[in-house]
């Protein structure tokens, strides 16, 4: 089995044809393979491969099923999962379908169902077996049924059996005709010989010789019946290949069987109780043309390869699930029980990951926080067992989640994954944001972030055998675990993974990179590359869907939902797609008048507070000043604490200059005082009946009434005409009509104004925030 050839080749374009899922049932030799290819990067999460131990042979058997709603396609061959197998040898491959071979499919359905509960087999894909075979059986319901076309295999009985049952039915045989790369001493095909009644038989020498394998002759050297070598002109070639193909055609009486598929010449493979084989048989009634084929020689003995071996056993094979922070798995090759550690095999060398205790059965249970979200930005993601006696085990792990990610995102998975592993583009980000903008709750069902810059998260209250199928409810199981079950706290995580990607310093994305030095650098207009133009276009087109998204987060009943969202998003298209200075400080701005329609937590002051020095930092003047300062005391930030981190304002300053440090202007905001501020030091002197200095500002800025404000420390008439608001309106407390705009305004800037279409009273507004204003 080649993982890096499926990747390459059959992934891609079982994903491009509309496949949801992939499994692979594989050979533990296969997987032992697979585990030495560095370059298969997505087993785990775009595909699972699930390994198979036979106790007394190898699962051999070529079938791929290709599975939709209530219909089927089925490949069953000669060709291993590899570029030799699929187009390197010569190799044989039966296309079923149930139009025409609903018995096959029938039978096929059988043996997955055999293979969930088979005694002499260990595996963890019990409940794939069953989904495929429902699904299988599902897609041959009404279709007509002839019996001519069946699938043999091996797990109730011996495939040479049924060879022979069929001989019967078609009347006896006359001739056998048979090509095979390996073969035994000759013992098998000496007794199918004989069973079906035959003294001699035909054997294709294949003028391209055959595939070397490790075990088996390349020809049957000694047998019970006459061998005579043909060359068989429906396996010649202009250039030929090295044979691989497994083909039986035996001329009966009342007509001829072919037989082809993954079974050898082998008492392994024709017998019972031994490997696990499935091929093809083709009941041709009445026809007693055969192949033509003309005499030959044997070919030259082959030893079987011989690979390397430094004396050690080999590696054994176990399963595993990883759900959140903890991997299951179980050990099916060597048996293996007691204390053991696991490790997570990487690049750099095995990393210890958790002591455990294996069950009887291999089974095992690990912790391993951070795995997960290291297994979705990419790269495949293998464990190492050890036990306390030095037998190992290694294994692929299979992401939990993966399946109930890729049905709830749907096509936009793979861009979300992109984002995670940061190689995202403007097009991404796009869809990304469109996603999002036609159903808001998908944010919802992300944790909000501990803190814009931390990446902590709390949770939101809201030959082996090849099966490549598109399922539609698969899980990976092991004991007591339910991939599908599982799926929709996986899906949670998961989407808290999206939005800590957000948060990362990652620079802006490389093709905005090139659009900016273009438009640097270029003096003409025309300068620019097809290619550079598109990418300007996408971040466009990006920015433009952001803005609309954003309108909606931060709409009433929406931002206090999604307010942290959208500072996270903000400064992720900020740092990453790089919009002009005045577009940003827009946005930014938004923000702020969102925050102070909201009650901020605790944790998030920091963050908010950050963002309001930011926009300070593009301007500053005494009436920003006191903005910022406002919005701080809004907030409830602690004035005479330490400064913000600047960092967590970093997606916002990649595109908005500073004019002053944080430190710089945290030191003026704590320094000035705002009007509202000035008007409680204001309420103070006059409770106590004596002017006092802390509001000289408030004095000149709201000259108009101040000289009644004056006058109050002395004169009780002039006190009583001062009115303290408790509440926020745009109406006078003491007579209920609505104040001119103009002294709105003036009540919301400097916090004094007059009822001047009434009472005439000097009306003060001394809170630093109006809520529900």
């Amino acid at each position: 089995m080649s993982l890096s050839f499926f990747e390459a080749v059959l992934l891609d374009a079982l994903v491009r044809g509309g496949g949801r899922e992939a499994l692979i049932l594989a050979d533990i030799e296969g997987v032992r393979a697979g585990l030495s290819e560095q370059g298969a990067r997505r087993v785990g999460r775009d595909y699972e491969v699930e390994p198979i131990s036979v106790t007394s042979g190898v699962f051999h058997p070529k079938l791929s099923a290709l599975v939709a709603d209530d219909d089927c396609h089925m490949l069953v061959g000669s060709g291993n999962l590899t570029f030799n197998g699929w187009g390197g040898n010569l190799e044989a491959v039966e296309h079923l379908h149930p139009s025409f071979s609903a018995d096959a499919i029938d039978d096929a359905a059988g043996f997955f169902e055999m293979l969930a509960l088979a005694d002499n087999v260990r595996h963890g894909a019990g409940h794939h077996c069953e989904v495929i075979a429902n699904d299988l059986r599902k897609s041959t319901l009404g279709r007509p049924r002839s019996g001519d076309i069946r699938l043999f295999h091996s797990l109730d009985g011996a495939i040479s059996d049924k060879i022979a049952d069929a001989v019967e039915v078609l009347g006896g045989a006359t001739r056998l005709v048979a090509a095979a790369p390996f073969w035994d001493s000759g013992k098998a095909i000496s007794r199918l010989c004989e069973t079906i009644g035959l003294d001699h038989v035909f054997i294709h020498a294949h003028g391209g010789g055959t595939v070397q394998g490790k075990i088996g002759s390349n020809w049957p050297s000694e047998t019970s019946v006459e061998v005579r070598a043909v060359e068989l002109d429906v396996l010649k070639e202009e250039k030929p290949r090295k044979l691989h193909a497994k083909a039986f055609e035996i001329i009966c009486r009342r007509g001829r069987l072919l037989i082809s598929g993954s079974p050898n010449a082998s008492t392994a493979a024709l017998g019972a109780g031994r490997n696990v084989e499935a091929c093809v048989a083709r009941f041709q009634r009445d026809r007693i043309v055969g192949w033509t084929y003309v005499p030959s020689s044997p070919p030259q003995a082959i030893d079987p390869g011989d690979d390397a071996d430094d004396g050690s056993e080999p590696i054994g094979i176990l399963r595993a699930v990883l759900e959140g922070d903890r991997v299951s798995g179980q050990v099916l090759a060597p048996a293996m029980a007691g204390a053991a550690s696991v490790f997570q095999i990487t690049t750099e060398g095995p990393r210890k990951l958790d002591n455990v205790y294996l069950a009887d059965d291999g089974s095992f249970t690990a912790n391993a926080p951070g795995l997960e979200v290291q297994s979705w930005k990419g790269g495949r993601l293998v464990v190492r067992v050890e036990a306390a006696d030095g037998s190992a085990a290694e294994g692929f792990v299979s992401l939990a989640a993966f399946t109930e990610m890729t049905r709830r995102a749907g096509a936009l998975g793979p861009r979300l994954l992109a984002i995670l592993a940061g190689t995202e583009t403007p097009a991404d980000v796009a869809a990304m944001m469109v996603w999002l903008h036609e159903d808001p709750r998908r944010m919802a069902q992300a944790a909000m972030p501990i803190s814009g810059g931390g990446a902590g998260v709390r949770a939101s209250p809201e030959d082996q055998t090849v099966d490549v199928a598109d399922l539609r409810n698969v899980r990976a199981s092991v004991p007591e675990t339910d991939r599908t079950a599982a799926g929709g706290a996986g899906w949670v995580r998961f989407m808290e993974y999206v939005f800590a990607a957000l948060r990362e310093k990652r620079g802006p994305l490389e093709q905005v990179g090139t659009v900016r030095n273009v438009d640097a650098d270029s003096e003409e207009e025309g300068d620019t590359t097809e290619e550079v133009q598109a990418a300007d276009r996408a971040v466009d087109h990006s920015m433009a869907v952001f803005e609309k998204f954003l309108d909606k987060m931060l709409s009433p009943g929406l931002v206090e939902l999604h307010a942290f969202r959208a500072l996270d998003l903000t400064q992720y298209i900020c740092e990453r797609l790089l919009p002009d200075q005045q577009r940003a400080k827009g946005w930014l701005q938004r923000l702020l008048d969102a925050f102070s329609r909201i009650e901020i937590p605790d944790d998030r002051i920091e963050l908010v507070s950050a963002s309001i020095l930011t926009l300070l930092g593009t301007r500053i003047d005494e009436n920003e000043l006191r903005a910022a300062r406002s919005r701080l005391v809004g907030i409830g930030a602690d004035l005479h604490g330490d400064c913000p981190s600047p960092e967590l304002a970093r997606g916002f300053h990649s595109v908005l200059d500073q004019n002053a440090s944080f430190p710089e202007l945290w030191s003026q905001v704590r320094a000035i005082r705002t009007f509202r501020e000035q008007a409680r030091t204001y309420l103070d002197a006059l409770a106590r009946g004596q002017p006092a200095g802390g509001y000289g500002e408030l004095a000149f800025a709201a000259k108009d009434e101040f000289a009644t404000m004056a006058d109050a420390f002395a004169s009780e008439r002039s006190r009583k005409k001062i009115v303290v608001m408790k509440q926020w309106s745009e109406a006078c407390p003491k007579c209920h009509r609505t104040l001119p705009r103009i002294e709105i305004g003036k009540l919301r800037s400097t916090a004094v104004a007059t009822a001047r279409n009434c009472c005439g009273h000097v009306l003060i507004w001394p809170e630093e925030a109006e809520k529900n204003g």
